[in-house]
């Protein structure tokens, strides 16, 4: 893990530290950033390389304060009402501003990269890794632009001022320059780092991006080539523990091929904690994020079956009716609802009548109704029926920085590539082959779940391949992007109420025809008339 990224702050003029898109627009000169004695040796071009992670890490913390994206899905949701969740957010909301900021921050410090390091004098190899990082990030900032904002403004050097009014390219102009800048990155990034170097962007993590630009559109035979190739060449395997990928034990595992990399140290660390945690973690979380009962009523029966309340039988024998709290109050009949379940469900919720080692060490049994007054109970932030996240929640009391937990929040990971891999393969043929089921199987048999049924067709596979993204990957941001591509966010969102597992409505979730594509920001709008609104967003 190279440390100097977390506290490194780049001197004078060439700090790139910009705020927003438009703060860059407002000075007279984007060249002065490159002048005095800056960008002149190595050392200036590797820590130049370094605020590409800090940008990417800016947008990571955002997201997580937001509850990460999957809280604007069907699986997860706010627990204070916010705009993206109600589908009440307007076209000028600082959120889109933000991330619009962000990205174009790290696209412009990518550039003055790419402009000012050739003429470095300094080791090709170290050059070659530098502005390959740089093309990654180019890549990657505009993979985010173009998900969530669609067709956007190019750039591929540092401008001046009068430069940086350019109107939107096509979806397919923006398409191109990932998939070039991300097969420059390939050719030009190692394999692998020393211990120091850890976290970096290495060419599996730009090959599995390529990959997953051309499944975004569409490209699905070059998709699972990419796919393939990672999987198949690469040094990355699947972890053996599930629940380990989300802890700080878990840090630079086997199977992550990207990151975000964090340390505890006041203003260095992530507040996962905080936002995913609950009232017994030894940093006391908000519990701002919450898994939805369609999240957990997704996990399948260890045997591979659908769970259904239809099919469940309560301690007695009789029927069960989730919507009922006098049902949840029988301890056996909710016990027995949860066993025999994917092992996934308890590593990554906590249910009631569970356990969570919280602060202290100490096992929390999570009672329900719950008793605030047992010192050894689990008591959730919210207390009239609701799950919580077990993924991404430190047990113990090792790390107590409430907001500054040193664990790496994964962005790519090799479950996903298996998952990508089998969603490309299954669309570019007829009907699924081996190789799909195999992928599938291969992240199935991690978590001890048995394999797929043979005989799917092509759209049972597709809906099989869904669910296993949606309870593999929870809470981990990726399903937001996934109902958008799919085109299916609105009908599993809009008009859905937020509930306690209880069944009591909470609030009601909007998703309207337009939301598929953030706005531009006004801000932006304002500062260049060239920028076009999404449609809906006018």
């Amino acid at each position: 893990m190279f440390k100097h990224i977390k506290k490194f702050i780049l001197p004078a003029a060439a700090v790139v530290m910009l705020s927003s898109c438009s703060d860059f627009l407002d000075r007279n000169s984007l060249v002065g950033l490159s002048e005095g004695d800056y960008w002149k040796s190595e050392d200036d071009a590797i820590k130049g390389a370094n605020t590409l992670y800090a940008a990417n890490k800016e947008f990571t913390n955002s997201i997580v304060f937001y509850g990460m994206m999957d809280d604007f899905t069907d699986i997860s949701y706010q627990s204070f009402a916010t705009g993206l969740t109600t589908g009440l957010f307007p076209a000028n909301a600082a959120f889109y501003q933000t991330s619009w900021g962000i990205f174009y921050k790290g696209i412009f410090r990518a550039n003055t990269i790419l402009t000012k390091v050739p003429e470095i004098p300094m080791s090709e190899a170290m050059k070659n890794r530098v502005l390959g990082e740089a093309k990654f990030f180019r890549a990657y900032f505009y993979f985010k632009l173009w998900d969530y904002f669609g067709a956007v403004p190019l750039y591929e050097h540092a401008m001046n001022v009068d430069e940086a009014y350019n109107a939107r390219a096509t979806e397919k102009e923006v398409y191109d320059l990932i998939v070039k800048d991300l097969t420059e990155a390939y050719a030009m990034l190692p394999e692998t780092y020393d211990q120091s170097n850890k976290g970096r962007a290495t060419k599996w993590a730009a090959l599995a991006m390529r990959g997953k630009a051309h499944l975004w559109a569409k490209e699905n035979e070059k998709a699972a080539a990419d796919f393939k190739e990672v999987m198949d060449k690469s040094d990355r395997r699947l972890l053996g523990d599930f629940h380990t990928l989300f802890r700080v034990a878990g840090n630079n595992n086997t199977e992550v091929l990207f990151d975000v990399q964090y340390i505890a140290e006041q203003g260095h660390g992530i507040a996962t904690d905080r936002n995913y945690g609950n009232a017994r973690g030894a940093t006391t979380g908000s519990q701002r994020t919450r898994p939805t009962p369609k999240l957990v009523n997704a996990f399948e029966m260890a045997d591979g079956s659908k769970f259904d309340f239809n099919n469940y039988k309560n301690a007695q024998g009789g029927t069960f009716n989730p919507n009922n709290a006098a049902d949840w109050r029988d301890e056996a009949s909710v016990r027995k609802l949860f066993e025999n379940r994917d092992p996934r469900l308890h590593k990554s919720v906590i249910v009631p009548w569970s356990t969570f080692v919280g602060r202290g060490g100490v096992e929390f049994l999570y009672r329900f109704p719950v008793v605030a007054s047992d010192a050894t109970a689990y008591v959730p932030v919210w207390t009239n029926g609701s799950y919580a996240w077990r993924k991404f929640v430190e047990t113990g009391s090792v790390y107590t920085l409430q907001d500054n937990m040193p664990q790496n929040f994964p962005l790519i990971r090799l479950a996903d590539v298996m998952l990508m891999y089998a969603e490309a393969k299954n669309e570019a043929l007829g009907s699924p082959d081996q190789s799909v089921y195999d992928a599938v199987d291969a992240v199935r048999a991690r978590a001890g779940m048995p394999k797929l049924p043979k005989g799917l067709n092509k759209e049972t596979m597709r809906e099989r391949i869904r669910q296993e993204r949606m309870v593999e990957l929870a809470g981990e941001g990726q399903r937001y992007s996934d109902i958008r591509r799919w085109k299916i966010a609105k009908s599993v969102v809009d008009g859905v109420w937020m509930t306690e597992f209880t069944g009591v409505n909470i609030r009601q979730r909007g998703f309207p025809d337009h939301y598929y594509l953030w706005p531009i920001p006004q801000a932006e709008r304002d500062l260049n008339p060239k920028l076009t609104q999404n449609p809906g967003w006018q």
